[in-house]
Protein backbone atom coordinates (compact mmCIF):
# COMPACT_ATOMS: atom_id res chain seq x y z
CA UNK A 1 0.00 0.00 0.00
CA UNK A 2 1.56 3.33 -0.93
CA UNK A 3 -0.31 7.09 0.63
CA UNK A 4 0.01 10.09 -0.78
CA UNK A 5 -1.50 11.75 1.41
CA UNK A 6 -1.76 15.34 2.51
CA UNK A 7 -4.67 16.59 5.21
CA UNK A 8 -7.27 18.60 3.35
CA UNK A 9 -9.40 21.34 4.22
CA UNK A 10 -12.91 19.24 4.64
CA UNK A 11 3.56 2.43 -18.58
CA UNK A 12 2.07 0.83 -21.21
CA UNK A 13 -0.73 1.59 -23.36
CA UNK A 14 -3.92 -0.03 -22.69
CA UNK A 15 -4.56 -1.33 -26.49
CA UNK A 16 -5.40 0.74 -29.21
CA UNK A 17 -5.33 4.22 -29.01
CA UNK A 18 -8.57 5.84 -28.39
CA UNK A 19 -9.66 9.58 -28.76
CA UNK A 20 -10.40 11.19 -25.46
CA UNK A 21 -13.36 12.41 -24.89
CA UNK A 22 -14.70 16.24 -24.03
CA UNK A 23 -17.90 18.17 -24.52
CA UNK A 24 -16.44 21.73 -25.53
CA UNK A 25 -18.47 24.08 -24.19
CA UNK A 26 -18.56 27.73 -22.72
CA UNK A 27 -17.81 26.91 -19.05
CA UNK A 28 -16.64 29.76 -16.04
CA UNK A 29 -15.17 26.40 -14.25
CA UNK A 30 -11.86 25.23 -13.72
CA UNK A 31 -13.22 21.62 -13.17
CA UNK A 32 -13.47 18.80 -15.19
CA UNK A 33 -16.16 15.48 -14.09
CA UNK A 34 -13.49 12.31 -14.78
CA UNK A 35 -14.30 8.92 -16.33
CA UNK A 36 -13.29 6.84 -19.26
CA UNK A 37 -15.94 5.52 -21.61
CA UNK A 38 -14.98 3.33 -24.53
CA UNK A 39 -14.48 4.24 -27.92
CA UNK A 40 -16.86 3.65 -30.53
CA UNK A 41 -15.16 0.68 -32.08
CA UNK A 42 -14.36 -1.30 -28.54
CA UNK A 43 -15.92 -2.35 -25.29
CA UNK A 44 -14.05 -2.16 -22.11
CA UNK A 45 -12.98 -5.90 -20.57
CA UNK A 46 -15.20 -5.79 -17.33
CA UNK A 47 -13.24 -6.73 -14.02
CA UNK A 48 -14.50 -7.88 -11.29
CA UNK A 49 -12.90 -8.59 -7.24
CA UNK A 50 -13.76 -10.74 -4.49
CA UNK A 51 -13.94 -7.85 -1.98
CA UNK A 52 -16.92 -7.18 0.02
CA UNK A 53 -16.56 -3.24 0.94
CA UNK A 54 -16.35 -2.41 -2.50
CA UNK A 55 -18.51 0.89 -1.89
CA UNK A 56 -16.47 1.81 0.82
CA UNK A 57 -13.97 3.24 -1.82
CA UNK A 58 -16.22 6.26 -2.36
CA UNK A 59 -16.86 7.15 0.92
CA UNK A 60 -13.78 9.37 0.97
CA UNK A 61 -12.29 8.07 4.06
CA UNK A 62 -8.56 6.68 4.50
CA UNK A 63 -8.38 3.57 4.89
CA UNK A 64 -6.28 2.39 8.31
CA UNK A 65 -5.92 -0.76 10.15
CA UNK A 66 -6.86 1.25 13.55
CA UNK A 67 -10.45 1.87 12.02
CA UNK A 68 -12.64 -0.51 14.20
CA UNK A 69 -15.79 0.63 11.81
CA UNK A 70 -16.38 -2.41 9.27
CA UNK A 71 -14.51 -2.45 5.87
CA UNK A 72 -12.55 0.32 6.51
CA UNK A 73 -9.64 -1.90 7.08
CA UNK A 74 -6.70 -1.56 4.53
CA UNK A 75 -7.39 -4.63 2.05
CA UNK A 76 -5.10 -7.15 2.02
CA UNK A 77 -2.32 -6.52 -0.67
CA UNK A 78 -2.37 -7.39 -3.97
CA UNK A 79 -5.76 -7.33 -4.46
CA UNK A 80 -6.44 -9.97 -6.69
CA UNK A 81 -8.63 -8.84 -10.62
CA UNK A 82 -10.14 -11.01 -12.21
CA UNK A 83 -11.55 -10.71 -16.24
CA UNK A 84 -14.51 -11.68 -16.90
CA UNK A 85 -14.62 -13.44 -20.09
CA UNK A 86 -15.11 -11.71 -23.25
CA UNK A 87 -17.97 -13.52 -25.25
CA UNK A 88 -19.60 -10.60 -27.12
CA UNK A 89 -18.54 -8.23 -30.05
CA UNK A 90 -17.29 -5.66 -30.82
CA UNK A 91 -13.95 -6.49 -29.38
CA UNK A 92 -12.69 -5.17 -26.29
CA UNK A 93 -9.61 -3.88 -24.57
CA UNK A 94 -8.59 -2.73 -20.89
CA UNK A 95 -9.59 0.75 -19.67
CA UNK A 96 -7.40 3.64 -18.36
CA UNK A 97 -9.79 3.90 -15.70
CA UNK A 98 -12.14 1.84 -13.86
CA UNK A 99 -14.51 3.27 -11.61
CA UNK A 100 -16.14 -0.05 -10.86
CA UNK A 101 -16.14 -2.47 -9.03
CA UNK A 102 -13.32 -0.54 -7.04
CA UNK A 103 -11.37 2.40 -8.48
CA UNK A 104 -8.52 1.15 -10.89
CA UNK A 105 -5.94 3.46 -11.99
CA UNK A 106 -3.01 2.44 -14.56
CA UNK A 107 0.34 2.85 -12.70
CA UNK A 108 0.97 5.81 -15.67
CA UNK A 109 -2.24 7.76 -14.72
CA UNK A 110 -1.45 7.54 -10.75
CA UNK A 111 1.83 8.49 -11.83
CA UNK A 112 0.96 11.46 -13.96
CA UNK A 113 -1.82 12.65 -11.30
CA UNK A 114 0.50 12.35 -8.54
CA UNK A 115 3.70 14.15 -10.91
CA UNK A 116 0.84 16.61 -10.70
CA UNK A 117 0.71 17.69 -7.36
CA UNK A 118 -2.60 15.45 -6.46
CA UNK A 119 -1.96 14.27 -2.53
CA UNK A 120 -4.73 12.73 -1.71
CA UNK A 121 -4.60 9.24 -3.20
CA UNK A 122 -4.02 5.82 -1.24
CA UNK A 123 -2.94 3.54 -3.48
CA UNK A 124 -3.13 -0.28 -2.86
CA UNK A 125 -1.38 -2.72 -5.28
CA UNK A 126 -3.30 -5.16 -7.51
CA UNK A 127 -2.67 -8.43 -9.55
CA UNK A 128 -4.85 -9.54 -12.83
CA UNK A 129 -5.01 -12.90 -11.90
CA UNK A 130 -7.05 -14.10 -15.09
CA UNK A 131 -6.59 -11.82 -18.56
CA UNK A 132 -8.58 -12.08 -21.87
CA UNK A 133 -7.19 -10.90 -25.44
CA UNK A 134 -4.08 -11.50 -27.16
CA UNK A 135 -1.94 -8.28 -25.83
CA UNK A 136 -3.07 -7.78 -22.30
CA UNK A 137 -1.45 -5.71 -19.77
CA UNK A 138 1.02 -6.85 -16.87
CA UNK A 139 -0.21 -8.27 -14.10
CA UNK A 140 0.66 -5.11 -11.97
CA UNK A 141 -1.07 -2.52 -14.24
CA UNK A 142 -3.69 -1.35 -12.16
CA UNK A 143 -3.68 0.43 -8.88
CA UNK A 144 -6.54 0.13 -6.63
CA UNK A 145 -7.14 3.56 -5.42
CA UNK A 146 -9.03 5.03 -2.92
CA UNK A 147 -9.32 9.27 -3.22
CA UNK A 148 -9.47 10.54 -0.14
CA UNK A 149 -11.79 13.38 1.34
CA UNK A 150 -15.80 14.86 0.00
CA UNK A 151 -15.68 18.58 -0.63
CA UNK A 152 -19.44 19.59 -0.73
CA UNK A 153 -18.72 21.94 -3.95
CA UNK A 154 -21.85 22.05 -5.87
CA UNK A 155 -23.95 25.15 -6.39
CA UNK A 156 -27.29 24.09 -5.99
CA UNK A 157 -29.03 27.39 -7.09
CA UNK A 158 -27.20 27.04 -10.41
CA UNK A 159 -27.71 23.23 -10.72
CA UNK A 160 -29.90 21.44 -12.07
CA UNK A 161 -31.50 17.78 -10.04
CA UNK A 162 -34.10 15.43 -10.53
CA UNK A 163 -37.41 16.96 -8.38
CA UNK A 164 -38.76 13.48 -8.88
CA UNK A 165 -35.92 11.44 -6.93
CA UNK A 166 -35.89 12.11 -2.96
CA UNK A 167 -32.38 14.62 -2.35
CA UNK A 168 -29.92 12.19 -0.37
CA UNK A 169 -26.72 13.31 1.60
CA UNK A 170 -24.54 11.55 -0.95
CA UNK A 171 -26.35 10.79 -4.42
CA UNK A 172 -28.77 13.47 -5.50
CA UNK A 173 -29.56 13.39 -8.89
CA UNK A 174 -27.90 16.09 -11.02
CA UNK A 175 -29.16 16.80 -14.89
CA UNK A 176 -26.94 19.33 -14.84
CA UNK A 177 -24.14 20.40 -12.77
CA UNK A 178 -22.37 23.54 -11.27
CA UNK A 179 -19.45 24.03 -9.06
CA UNK A 180 -19.21 26.98 -6.26
CA UNK A 181 -15.35 26.66 -6.68
CA UNK A 182 -15.25 29.47 -3.47
CA UNK A 183 -15.67 25.86 -1.52
CA UNK A 184 -13.12 24.26 -3.35
CA UNK A 185 -10.67 24.70 -1.18
CA UNK A 186 -8.33 24.75 -4.47
CA UNK A 187 -8.00 20.98 -4.23
CA UNK A 188 -6.67 19.61 -7.14
CA UNK A 189 -8.69 16.17 -7.08
CA UNK A 190 -12.26 15.29 -5.08
CA UNK A 191 -15.22 13.59 -4.94
CA UNK A 192 -17.86 15.67 -4.33
CA UNK A 193 -19.94 15.06 -1.28
CA UNK A 194 -23.03 16.08 -2.81
CA UNK A 195 -22.83 13.04 -5.03
CA UNK A 196 -19.99 10.70 -4.65
CA UNK A 197 -19.96 9.28 -7.96
CA UNK A 198 -18.37 12.43 -9.56
CA UNK A 199 -14.54 13.00 -9.40
CA UNK A 200 -13.71 16.77 -10.00
CA UNK A 201 -10.01 17.16 -11.16
CA UNK A 202 -8.79 20.65 -12.05
CA UNK A 203 -8.54 21.86 -15.54
CA UNK A 204 -4.25 22.23 -15.15
CA UNK A 205 -4.11 18.70 -13.74
CA UNK A 206 -6.05 17.58 -16.55
CA UNK A 207 -3.62 19.27 -19.11
CA UNK A 208 -0.68 17.88 -17.48
CA UNK A 209 -2.55 14.29 -17.83
CA UNK A 210 -2.71 15.21 -21.63
CA UNK A 211 0.96 16.00 -21.84
CA UNK A 212 1.82 13.15 -20.47
CA UNK A 213 0.21 11.14 -23.87
CA UNK A 214 -2.84 10.10 -21.71
CA UNK A 215 -5.71 9.98 -24.28
CA UNK A 216 -7.79 7.63 -23.17
CA UNK A 217 -9.69 9.33 -20.56
CA UNK A 218 -13.13 11.34 -21.01
CA UNK A 219 -13.57 14.78 -19.30
CA UNK A 220 -17.01 16.06 -19.19
CA UNK A 221 -17.74 20.10 -18.17
CA UNK A 222 -19.45 19.85 -15.16
CA UNK A 223 -23.09 21.48 -16.62
CA UNK A 224 -22.55 18.51 -19.15
CA UNK A 225 -22.45 16.10 -16.37
CA UNK A 226 -25.75 13.90 -15.14
CA UNK A 227 -25.28 11.44 -12.77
Amino acid sequence: MTSNITPQANSSEDGPRGEQQIVQRKSMTSYFVLDCMSPLEYEHYLLKVDYSAQKRWEAGVLFSNQDERDGFHQPTEPIELQTKADTEVPPRIYAELYWQPIPLMSRRLVAALQEAGVDNLQTFETRLVTVQGKSPPPVDHYLAVNIVGLVKAADLNKSKTNSDVPEKLTSMDFHSLAIDESKTHEQLMFRLAENISAVLVRERVKSFIESKGINTLTWYRPEDWAG
